[in-house]
């Protein structure tokens, strides 16, 4: 069995099944439908990820781990700082006035930072990455190395 179909499948699974538990108020079915759930929909994105990765030839092993690691720091530094700092109130006037920024300023807050901290993490990670990596010297042949081995006899 292939290692990502298998990742694909049991995180979906997983994530269904915690979100029963989560919202199925004490019904023991809940955790068992979404879970199945969520493995329909590890399969969909399993078998939509693979066509576009053969219909793009897009290399596994040219992804750029050093964004990925950018975002998920920005998400986290940008959630922690979206929601203590008056950023919801901005977030609020922005896309819903009418809501109580006492009551959804955190969680707007929240939210605008983790989607600009990720943007902004990623991009800054991935472009500053290039100037630490070290640079490897060249070896250059020149053309008497050759003629020397076959002199030596």
């Amino acid at each position: 069995m292939n290692v990502r179909f298998l990742s694909w499948l049991a995180f979906g699974v997983l994530l269904g099944a915690l979100l029963g538990i989560a919202f199925g108020k004490g019904d023991p079915r809940a955790p068992l439908l979404l879970g199945a759930l969520g493995g329909l929909l590890g399969l969909v994105g399993f078998a939509a990820v693979s066509a576009v990765h053969r219909t793009w030839k897009v290399d596994a092993s040219t992804t750029n781990y050093l964004a990925i690691l950018g975002a998920l720091l920005g998400a986290i530094g940008g959630g922690v700082i979206g929601a203590l700092s008056g950023f919801g109130g901005l977030m609020i006037s922005i896309f819903n006035q009418d809501l109580p920024e006492r009551d959804f300023g955190a969680l707007f807050g929240a939210t605008g930072g983790i989607v600009l901290g990720a943007l902004s993490g990623a991009c800054l990670v991935s472009a500053i990455a290039p100037l630490f990596r070290r640079r490897t010297a060249r070896h250059r042949e020149t053309p008497g190395d050759d003629q020397v081995e076959r002199n030596t006899t």
